[in-house]
């Protein structure tokens, strides 16, 4: 990992912004409570000191003297230093001996520092005009005061150094963590634009902001796998099923071609050309039509459909069918006064609800059964007693084109479950199956949506 890699990565720079924004807060916080309390300890002291000095007005010059000099008797350990100089700064009484250079000025509080062999001492002090003309000098040492303020400095200045350190600390730890996170996703895009369409991005099961990205995505990526591997498949499975029909449409124009054919017989030739050639455009538009059922297109056109009456009229449709075959077909539903109404295309839910039972009278041999059954919460069953599907094959028959082993003794072009896959999830739903008794159900259920009230959600249910 690169430095330049961690300079750029947004965790990185946003934890050293905030470190500098708490860092600066807190010296502005630590400098106010400096400036309080300096305040607080000097104010009261100092207007004692301006009112001590103002006392020396009312006194005379022999007296101002011996106050001074008894004072210098009493503070012998110089901890209040009193002094009397001239206009010139001469010293005249008390034990203060030297004015700071240059002079202060008068009326001024001023803080200075005595080094002597003994001790190195600070002294706050006030300068004032005696109505004579000379200075008295009244002083407080604040040495207590001088290593507050310098420990509070050095407090300050660690407390801002540590917790720069910590932010830098901080800030890399939480930027190398997201670059090796990123690096994860990086290798495993890197490896799906390589061909690998089974991989997924890394999750960290956190349900952070990257992890609800990571399922967006990878969600995507499931649909493109499935997209690409129908896609894959349909080439071969193109050519596959039509290599049959125009193999026959080429075999009957070449005997058409050779042989000396009567009117009828050339018009019998013709008649099965064409009927391939239907065969192979049916084909072909079974497959146009559920790339259009893909693409969304018709959510256009939903509104609220009564499931239970597109259930009905597609059993009333397919029941001429089912006497032929003597098939005793069947239909169930609830209460008279319950409807069933969803949001969707009411066109599409019959063509879903027809393919299914026309499958289910399909595959059920005579003398069979086949039963629709509308239960509460718009789930339909169509149960039959046929042959079902083999387990191993209940993914396959969702492509497009493939056929089962038994499916391929009857006619079709692998194009209606599909195709009831497709206007499944396009109303919201999803194709699975499940076993029977005999048979095998295809189930269509409801996509668990975050929206319950979402409009277009519903549960079909096929037994075949």
């Amino acid at each position: 990992m690169r430095l330049s890699e961690l300079r750029g990565a947004t965790s990185f720079r946003l934890a050293l912004f905030f470190a500098a924004v708490f860092g600066t807060a807190s010296l502005i916080f630590v400098a106010s409570v400096y400036v309080m309390a300096s305040q607080f300890l000097t104010g009261n002291p100092d207007e004692r000191m301006r009112a001590e000095a103002m006392k020396f007005d009312s006194r005379s010059g022999n007296q101002t003297e011996q106050v001074l000099d008894q004072h210098s008797v009493d503070d012998v350990t110089g901890r209040r230093p009193f002094g009397l100089f001239d206009a010139q700064g001469r010293w005249l009484a008390g034990n203060l001996h030297r004015l700071p250079e240059p002079h202060p000025v008068p009326e001024s509080f001023f803080e200075s520092e005595v080094h002597t062999p003994q001790e190195h001492t600070f002294y706050r002090s006030i300068l004032h005009r005696l109505p004579g003309g000379n200075f008295v000098v009244v002083s407080r040492n604040i040495e207590e005061l001088q290593k507050f303020r310098h420990e509070l400095l050095e407090a300050t200045l660690l407390a801002l150094a540590l917790m720069m350190v910590l932010g830098v600390a901080g800030g890399t730890m939480i930027g190398v963590g997201s670059l090796r996170r990123l690096d994860k996703v990086i290798r495993a895009i890197e490896g799906i634009t390589r061909g690998d369409l089974a991989g997924r991005l890394p999750s960290r099961g956190t349900n952070d902001d990257v992890d609800r990205l990571v399922r967006v995505v990878n969600s995507m990526l499931d649909q493109i796998e499935r997209l690409m591997g129908e896609v894959k498949g349909v080439c071969d499975s193109i050519a596959h099923d039509l290599r049959t029909p125009l193999t026959r449409l080429l075999a009957a124009l070449e005997r058409a071609n050779r042989r000396t054919l009567s009117a009828a017989e050339r018009r019998a030739e013709i008649e099965e050309a064409i009927a391939e050639v239907r065969l192979m455009l049916r084909t072909f538009a079974a497959l146009l039509r559920i790339s259009e059922i893909e693409d969304g297109a018709r959510r256009a056109s939903f509104s609220d459909v009564d499931l239970g009456q597109v259930v009905s009229d597609a059993v009333d449709y397919y029941e001429p069918a089912a006497d032929a075959k003597n098939i005793a077909l069947s239909f169930v539903s609830g209460p008279a006064d319950e409807r069933h109404l969803i949001s969707g295309d009411i066109d599409l839910l019959f063509e879903a609800v027809g393919n299914l039972i026309d499958n289910a009278i399909k595959f059920t041999p005579a003398g069979g059964a086949v039963s629709v059954t509308l239960r509460p919460g718009a789930a339909i069953v169509v149960a039959d007693t046929g042959c079902g599907i083999a387990p191993g094959q209940r993914q396959n028959v969702k492509l497009r084109f493939h056929r089962g082993d038994r499916a391929r003794e009857t006619s079709g072009n692998g194009l209606g479950l599909p195709l009831v896959g497709a206007i499944a999830r396009l109303h919201g739903m999803e194709l699975h199956f499940e076993d029977g008794e005999p048979g095998c159900r295809v189930v269509v259920s409801p996509i668990v949506a975050n929206d319950p009230g979402e409009p277009g959600r519903l549960s079909l249910v096929h037994t075949a």
